[in-house]
């Protein structure tokens, strides 16, 4: 196993990646779960929790260190869980009530080869585990923590390995200048011979009271002009105050989305599943960003990410395998080490994480 040295949790921080979604084989189950945590347990006190149902593929679940088990949005929680994907109390997830959760990755099985997270054990890694004090806490801590949160990503719509193309996977929930909401994403870019932006096609949805309409399309024909986006209308406009809510720029050094921030337009991402066909909300974002927004955080939430919580398919049957990297959570005054110990439920159903923590101050 590689050692846990006070070195890299000081010192080494992985840039983090974006989500990628699982093709895996995975099933569905009704929650098998612990009905009760483990509450104030004392400090250094490892404390192990689940398997949690975290198996649906749009609806978070809540977990409270204070109360040592899930519990309902509206209460006192400090993570949340949505499949393989962890996510902090902060304003990007819980709005602006949130606690401001903040966490920081140590890395320690960063270095470690895949034969070596396929050796790794609940009990051949507790002791690197419970060896992890106050004194490994990054200091000065307002360098290290950092709370999941909303990055400007101009060019979100694109993949950008070669020549771009657009990555209809991502999807946005927009609040369009005129105060109401819609999702978009792009379909389609296509370049002249020269590689000059010929087209991009975009894909919307509007919503009326609390229902998304039907898929519109609308096709943008820059010839080398920045060109102004009205989903209201679905279709490009002269720009002038509020009547527009994205503006495309296609210059080869651009290629970017920027919302109307004069009249409040802004973003959220939409999340790996429910897909952009089948989501039934755009107005429900915790926060909508003056930019094109990816959504990022000190853990992980992509198998790619050797920092992350899993890797994936180490043994070529689309598994899911617990990388036993650490992550600090600061709640409050309060700092906790956590770390996944595995991704399935007693019966080998998928999305039913569990956990281990202890509070080191």
């Amino acid at each position: 196993m590689t050692l846990f040295s006070k070195s890299m949790c000081l010192r080494s921080l992985l840039p983090l990646g974006a989500a990628v979604l699982l093709a895996a084989c995975e099933g569905e189950a009704t929650a098998t779960g612990p009905d009760a945590g483990v509450p104030e347990a004392p400090i250094n006190q490892v404390v192990t929790f689940g398997p949690l149902n975290a198996s649906s593929p749009d609806t978070l679940v809540f977990f409270s260190f204070a109360k040592g088990t899930l519990v309902p949005r509206s209460g006192d929680w400090d993570l949340a869980f949505r499949r393989y994907e962890v996510r902090l109390n902060s304003p990007a997830i819980g709005g602006a009530t949130s606690k401001n959760v903040l966490g920081v990755a140590l890395e320690n099985n960063k270095t470690a080869t895949d034969a070596q997270v396929l050796a790794f054990t609940t009990a051949n890694t507790l002791s690197e585990f419970d060896a992890i004090r106050a004194g490994l806490i990054p200091i000065p801590a307002d360098d290290r923590f950092q709370t999941d949160r909303l990055t400007e990503n101009r060019q979100g719509y694109l993949n950008l390995s070669g020549i771009p193309t657009a990555n209809a996977a991502n999807y946005w929930k927009l609040r369009l200048a005129n105060g109401s909401f819609a999702l978009f994403r792009a379909t389609r870019i296509k370049f002249t011979p020269a590689f000059a932006v010929d087209t991009l096609y975009l894909e919307s949805r509007l919503q009326s009271g609390s229902t998304l309409g039907a898929v519109q399309t609308l096709a943008i024909a820059p010839a080398g002009a920045v060109r102004q986006i009205s989903f209201a209308t679905n279709a490009v406009v002269t720009g002038g105050g509020c009547n527009w809510d994205l503006e495309f720029n296609p210059a080869a050094n651009q290629l970017s989305l920027v919302p109307n921030v004069a009249c409040n337009a802004g973003t959220y991402p939409g999340p790996t599943s429910p897909t952009f066909a089948n989501a039934t909300v755009a107005s429900d974002a915790p926060q909508f960003a003056t930019f094109l927004s990816t959504l990022v955080g000190p853990i992980p939430n992509s198998v790619l990410d050797k920092a992350a919580p899993f890797r994936y398919n180490l043994q070529g049957n689309d598994r899911l395998h617990p990388a036993f990297n650490t992550y600090l959570v600061k709640s409050g005054t309060r700092i906790f080490k956590l770390q996944i110990t595995d991704y399935y439920s007693n019966t080998g159903v998928a999305g039913f994480p569990t956990i281990r923590y202890a509070r080191i101050q």
